[in-house]
């Protein structure tokens, strides 16, 4: 029986992936035939994974394994996995009610695929009435026949169609993971609704061996594979290609070719880039790809490649999340500091009234009964004529203290919320320049630190301890430093950097702190344009075509007091304008 690898999994995904994953018929044949090692067993658990995706438990030869069904536009597959897969939907939907219902204590019976279909069919059978399993109940009558209940979960791997349906005997359809009503499409996929099969094309079947349909196809289609997805049904794209290149092009050859792999044996095989990162599979040899390897089945290259994929959409989601998060934080600081700026121009508004008490008081014996306004050099002041002049300065002084008392400390405040600012939209700049999961989770470890984030925003599981900032080793004697985060770029400068080396930060905008340590020796030209690249490329205009870059002693930067960490002030730079190092992503 096939045994998931407990070691299937990378260790981390790269930056570089967005492609989705393509499960061809060969693909799903295979899966098919693996997955048949499992009839008989039971299912034990049943959880919704997220919400396109469905995982059950099952106990076989007394070892459990979870099954994982997925219907993700890009990475729809079927897999067995060694370890429990977590719940990802926390209310109970309407599948996973009925799954509890109709799949838990039931057995797989039956693992089928519909001809050169990317479909695969489940079949679970369990007793209608439940089994007393009470220790003390009398054991079962075996003269009273044992009716059972059969449901069929129809796994549909079609991409951005992709579906999963919980079918009854009867062939309707019981839940799907994504309704589809007649507006949408000509085939519903709604609860209570027939469940009918996808259209079939009207394409040869490759397992026929007839080139004549591809040959009459090559008189308008001069691109063999293209012709081959063309004209034969269940061929992908991959599938044509490799028919192609085992052929050499040749259209009676590749018949044949094709032909052999629809009737050979599965062989599974992966490959793999420069960064050992999964970038294709098959259920079959690829000779038309350098690189790839046999891999033990083909459920081991499914999860390889999904894991690193899917991954890296969790990767986006996670950053997307603590943005919005973070950004909340921002336009409730932003609102803040709005208010207390009007503030601060009502309360310069205020030096006006005191102006008038005192103009009042030292023109007083000019003011006439009667009179309702007071000129002084072509400013006018309003006069209320039934009011003593005294009691009007009198009310102005009043007005003015008052306005003055509410007002005190607000420069200060001002103050703070402006650098407030400036460290949330250095903390955002960081979140957006993050390249792997731990470095996301940093600066969200650092948000939280600074009061930008809830303890809830960060799941526990997530929180990692602190990363080191970048080291390039130039020579034995010389070092570049850069940091990727507040409390990075706070070490960097203050407790790496020493006060003849030298400090780079990119103008005006958020960016890494950068030290050049070279042991109190000048720093070589091509040293300090290198550092500059790096300043450049750790910044939020990493992707600009140049940046300004300054430059000056570490003795001429200074913390601003009360800011938060990384937040400086410096002098005596100079400028260097350079275009960002594109090599900085990579591993110093």
């Amino acid at each position: 029986m096939y045994q998931p690898s407990p070691t299937a999994f990378p260790v981390a995904p790269h930056a570089g992936y967005t492609s989705a994953m393509t499960i061809d018929t060969l693909a799903v044949t295979a899966v098919c035939g693996e997955l048949r090692a499992y009839i008989g067993a039971k299912i034990q658990d049943t959880v919704v994974a997220s919400p396109q995706s469905i995982a059950l438990e099952l106990y076989h030869e007394r070892r459990r394994v979870w099954l994982l069904l997925s219907a993700h536009p890009k990475l729809a597959r079927i897999a067995i996995h060694p370890k429990k897969i977590p719940r990802g939907v926390e209310l109970a939907t309407p599948f996973l009610l009925l799954m509890r219902k109709y799949l838990e204590g039931g057995r797989i019976s039956a693992v089928e695929q519909p001809a050169l279909e990317r479909i695969i069919i489940i079949s679970i059978v369990k007793p209608t009435e439940p089994r007393n399993t009470d220790e003390d109940a009398p054991p079962p009558d075996p003269s009273i026949p044992v009716s059972y209940t059969t449901v069929r979960l129809i796994i549909e791997l079609m991409d951005q169609r992709s579906n999963i349906f919980m079918v009854d005997a009867n062939d309707v359809v019981m839940e799907c993971v994504k309704h589809v009503n007649s507006q949408m499409s000509r085939r519903v996929a709604l609860p209570q609704h027939p469940y009918v099969i996808p259209p079939i094309p009207s394409k040869a079947d490759p397992r026929d061996g007839d080139a004549t349909p591809l040959v009459a196809a090559l008189t308008s289609e001069h691109d063999l594979a293209k012709a081959i997805v063309a004209t034969y049904r269940g061929v992908s794209p991959q599938l044509a290609r490799e028919a192609a290149f085992r052929a050499d092009n040749d259209p009676i050859a590749a018949v044949r070719e094709l032909h052999a792999l629809f009737t050979a044996q599965p062989a599974p095989c992966i490959i793999r880039d420069e960064h050992d990162q999964p970038i294709a599979f098959a259920a079959y040899p690829l000779t038309h790809r350098p690189g790839a390897v046999p891999c033990a089945s083909i459920n081991d290259a499914i999860i390889a490649y999904a894991f690193v994929h899917e991954s890296l959409g969790d990767y986006q989601r996670r950053r997307d999340i603590l943005r919005i998060r973070i950004g909340d934080h921002r336009d409730r600081i932003a609102r803040v500091h709005a208010n207390m700026t009007q503030e601060m121009t009502r309360a310069e508004r205020m030096e006006l009234l005191r102006w008038e008490g005192q103009m009042i008081y030292a023109y007083m014996h000019t003011i006439t009964p009667h009179m309702t306004e007071l000129v002084i050099d072509g400013q006018v002041i309003t006069l209320e004529p039934r009011v003593p002049p005294s009691q009007q300065a009198q009310d102005r002084f009043k007005t003015y203290d008052k306005a003055k008392a509410a007002l005190a400390g607000l420069p200060e405040r001002i103050q703070k919320t402006t650098e407030e600012l400036q460290g949330i939209d250095e903390t955002l700049a960081f979140l957006a320049m993050a390249d792997s999961f731990d470095a996301i989770e940093s600066v969200a470890r650092d948000a939280l630190s600074l009061g930008w984030l809830k303890s809830s925003d960060i799941p526990r599981q997530a929180r990692v301890k602190p990363q080191p900032p970048l080291r390039f080793s130039i020579d034995a004697a010389t070092s570049i430093y850069v940091g990727r985060n507040a409390f990075q770029n706070q070490h960097v400068t203050f407790t790496i950097g020493e006060s003849h080396d030298t400090w780079l930060h990119a103008r005006g905008i958020p960016g890494g702190h950068v030290i050049i340590k070279s042991g109190g020796r000048p720093v070589d030209p091509a040293v300090l344009r290198r550092a500059a690249a790096l300043a450049a490329y750790y910044s939020s205009a990493r992707e600009e075509a140049a940046v300004d870059i300054d430059v000056c002693r570490r003795t001429g930067v200074r913390r601003i007091k009360g800011g938060p960490p990384g937040l400086v002030s410096y002098h005596a730079e100079s400028t260097i304008r350079i275009a960002p190092d594109q090599t900085g992503s990579a591993t110093p």
